[in-house]
């Protein structure tokens, strides 16, 4: 192979050096300077090869299409958050999501704290579908993105640890009991090992992707 590619370079790089009947010293040169260039070629294209086969193997592999899925994936559970706060701000009242692992479900509910212990009502409805708020990361167009696992630092003690709601002033916290702040509050939505992030400020209840 090596032979075969310096061989194609020399045809180039000598083609009228060669065409001389009586190569002076210079041409001797040229054909010497050449000789060296196929060879300096040849080890760059060897180097470049072996550098992106090991890009290939140290990088986990995540196709264009499965990518742009988990980013829609992250955003979407992002947006779900983000509306409940505002809902939460705009309506005085508790509201919240919560997260089902096995099924990779979140549905979006208002908290009716007229009743006791309190409830968790899921009639909240999608501002533009008017279908009721429930997102499924099984289903396309996420397929193949699922969420990891989700969490946070609870001041306290929270009855459903798979619920994130929040209050009025837009803070996140426990739905049961409302009185338990959560910190750090966090979702990971991950696909052939590669995660985003939905992270919960503590103080502001701020929604962001990383």
């Amino acid at each position: 192979m090596r032979s075969t590619i310096g061989r194609i370079g020399l045809s180039f790089c000598l083609k009228n050096t060669w065409s001389r009947k009586h190569p002076s010293p210079a041409d001797h040169r040229l054909v010497r300077a050449c000789r060296q260039d196929g060879r300096t070629l040849l080890e760059m294209i060897i180097v470049v090869a072996v550098i992106g086969l090991l890009a290939a193997i140290a990088i986990p592999s995540l196709s264009p299409t499965l990518e742009h899925r988990l980013a829609l994936a992250a955003s979407e559970v992002a947006d779900v958050l983000r509306f409940a706060r505002e809902e939460a701000r705009l309506t005085g009242s508790i509201h919240g999501v919560s997260i089902d692992l096995p099924n990779n479900l979140i549905k979006v509910f208002r908290l009716d704290q007229a009743s006791s212990p309190n409830l968790r009502i899921y009639d909240v409805y999608h501002p533009v579908s008017k279908q009721l708020y429930v997102v499924n990361i099984d289903s396309a167009p996420y397929s193949g993105v699922g969420i990891k696992a989700y969490g946070g630092q609870t001041i306290g003690s929270c009855t459903e640890p798979g619920d994130i709601a929040f209050g009025a002033d837009g803070v996140v916290r426990c739905a049961l009991p409302v009185t338990t702040r959560i910190n750090n509050a966090t979702v990971e939505i991950t696909a052939n090992q590669v995660l985003r992030t939905v992270r919960i400020d503590s103080y502001s209840g701020r929604v962001t992707v990383e």
